[in-house]
């Protein structure tokens, strides 16, 4: 069973075991294999006053997957699920998918219409979960020096 909790600073340690159990992503996005405390802390920091909405969410007690959306981006209005990070032990049980699909079902409730997401180039393993996902590219562009593929999905 998933359970869901608001993430905050307080949760730094338990995010840091999840991203450190990914250093494919964390190459592709820090450039190297493993993410700082400071480096967490800070991304959980920029969470008072944001829209973004975070979670860490647990399977039986143990840390699997760390989610974050925002339904209204100021850039264009849409929203957008900025990041999804399942705990390596628990890769290829179901877990993304399951969370995913909660986070549509609350977009839905806002009457949202579309979702976006970034996938970082190189990506690969993430490009075909969210194309099976039913996601579309729709442009490439560069973001903070790294080529991003846009996705949308209409709701």
């Amino acid at each position: 069973m998933l359970t869901w909790e608001k993430s905050s600073p307080d949760k730094t340690m338990d995010e840091l075991e999840i991203m450190n159990t990914n250093p494919f992503y964390n190459k592709l996005f820090y450039g190297r294999g493993e993410v700082t405390f400071e480096e967490v802390t800070e991304e959980l920091k920029g969470l008072e006053g944001s829209p973004r909405q975070r979670y860490l969410i647990k399977a039986d007690g143990n840390n699997a997957a760390i989610v974050e959306y925002i339904l209204n981006n100021p850039k264009d209005h849409k929203p957008w699920l900025g990041f999804l990070m399942v705990h390596s032990t628990f890769h290829r049980q179901g877990i993304a998918k399951e969370i995913y699909l909660a986070c549509e079902e609350e977009i839905k409730k806002n009457n949202k219409q579309y979702l976006r997401l970034g996938v970082l180039s190189g990506n690969i393993p993430a490009l075909s979960f969210w194309f099976r996902m039913g996601f579309a590219e729709i442009e490439v562009k560069e973001s903070e020096g790294k080529l991003l593929h846009i996705l949308e999905k209409y709701l």
